[in-house]
């Protein structure tokens, strides 16, 4: 408990570092969220619906306009409770030099921090996935179940571990076999029922989940490889070859963290194959998992060897600086995207207020910025429309600071400007 007031009072304070601005996904999560609290659901447009963040972004509906910087928070808490949890597993697996290094591992995992700055669910996957794993070998087999369930309401990816730990569990453990019937029956459920009252189409996210965005795995010519490539890139390129060291005998015990993560990483390139996106974002916890393997293994085999422990300490130094030095826009692209949504308010209200925009008819804004509309309107996010037709209204905006002012507003006029959007109108 103590480290979980630790990691939210971390987060809270991060937001004056970086602020809490959401992205693309927290958007959908919280508008669908409020929606929850009205009984009024909606999910036919948006992306694919996870369970577990609008749960919480429906407990954080009645804080009104602070909701958005709170999910933030709690957000940003799990990805600290992520770093933490990888710092405790890497010092069980090889001392405390290994749990430090884990930790750097994870933090520096692909775009571990953008995502977690942005409010995305990866952080919390992470953290329940490496709780899942300290609960197991602790022997604390329901604590470790209920982590996984909280796993599997974030990422489908997590439902075959999940399983394979349910079957160990139902043959070892008999008088937990009522619980393991009500998480098999609850973890579905809390998927698709949801979709299925806001949709009508039980499998719609699955059907959202397999149109990827330009330039993923998933539009390339053979996926799988793709998705590989990618996942390869993610964890510091020293731990690689401390994941190629598990094969030593002083690095046998990492060896099941190493074979998890690859697992994670093989089932995101094979459901990039079959139609899914395979984002390297996909692959996060497995790559986590496998820069934990790696720091665990190149200390357990670097002891006693000064020089090739010398060797690792420099080859991190040297590829922990490329990362952050590619991290050193984040600060900016936040604020850009907290700037959006608040100069979206203010160009409402210049504009005339929402009932009198939405009397003109249907609203239009550029990509990826649909549900950011949708949930300072309150409409449902299908009533948000990215391909301007009169009558109506157009938001126009650039998504990031160098991109282009979007979408074209032909046979609008122009009624109001506030920051970093213009409005564009043309009622009946």
């Amino acid at each position: 408990m103590k480290i979980a007031l630790v990691a939210l009072a971390v987060s809270a304070l991060s937001v004056l570092l970086v602020a809490p601005a959401p992205s693309y996904d927290p958007w959908s999560w919280l508008l669908w969220g409020r929606e929850v609290t009205r009984l009024e659901l909606s999910t036919t447009e948006g992306p694919a619906f996870k369970p577990l963040p609008v749960v919480v972004c429906a407990l954080l509906a009645p804080f009104g306009g602070a909701a958005p910087v709170a999910w933030v928070i709690v957000a940003r808490t799990g990805a600290v409770l992520a770093v933490w949890l990888g710092f405790r597993l890497g010092r069980d697996l090889a001392g405390t030099a290994a749990g430090v290094l884990a930790a750097a591992g994870v933090a520096l995992c692909g775009g571990f921090l953008g995502y977690a700055a942005g409010g995305a669910e990866t952080g919390w996957t992470i953290a329940f996935a490496l709780a899942a794993i300290e609960a197991w070998r602790g022997g604390h087999f329901r604590a470790a179940l209920a982590c996984g369930v909280g796993c599997a309401l974030l990422r489908v990816e997590a439902w075959p571990f999940l399983l394979a730990a349910g079957i160990v569990l139902w043959r070892r453990r008999p008088q937990d076999r009522p619980l393991l019937v009500a998480c098999a029956l609850a973890v579905p459920a809390l998927w698709f029922v949801p979709e299925w009252l806001g949709s009508g189409d039980v499998l719609r996210s699955g059907a959202r989940a397999r149109v990827p965005n330009p330039g993923q795995p998933a539009t390339e010519a053979v996926p799988a490889l793709a998705a590989l490539r990618e996942a390869v890139a993610l964890p510091l390129w020293p731990l690689w070859i401390g994941a190629a060291a598990c094969a030593l005998p002083a690095a046998r015990h990492a060896r099941p963290v190493l074979l998890g993560g690859l697992a994670w990483i093989a089932l995101v390139a094979l459901m990039a194959q079959a139609g899914f996106s395979g984002e390297p974002r996909y692959s996060l916890p497995g790559g986590a998992l496998v820069a934990i393997a790696g720091a665990a293994a190149l200390v357990a085999a670097s002891r006693q060897r000064a020089l090739l422990a010398g060797a690792v300490v420099g080859a991190i130094v040297i590829a922990a600086a490329f990362k952050l030095v590619g991290l050193k826009d984040l600060p900016r692209d936040q604020a850009w995207q907290a700037g959006l949504a608040a100069d979206l308010e203010d160009v409402i209200v210049a504009g005339g207020g929402r009932e009198a925009l939405l009397a003109c008819g249907r609203p239009h804004v550029g990509n990826l910025r649909g549900p950011l509309l949708a949930y300072h309107l309150d409409v449902e996010k299908q009533h948000v429309a990215f391909e301007p037709v009169p009558p109506g209204t157009v938001f126009r905006s650039r998504f990031q600071r160098d991109d282009p002012v979007e979408p074209e507003a032909g046979g609008f006029a122009q009624r109001a400007r506030a920051g970093r959007w213009e409005l564009w109108v043309r009622c009946p």
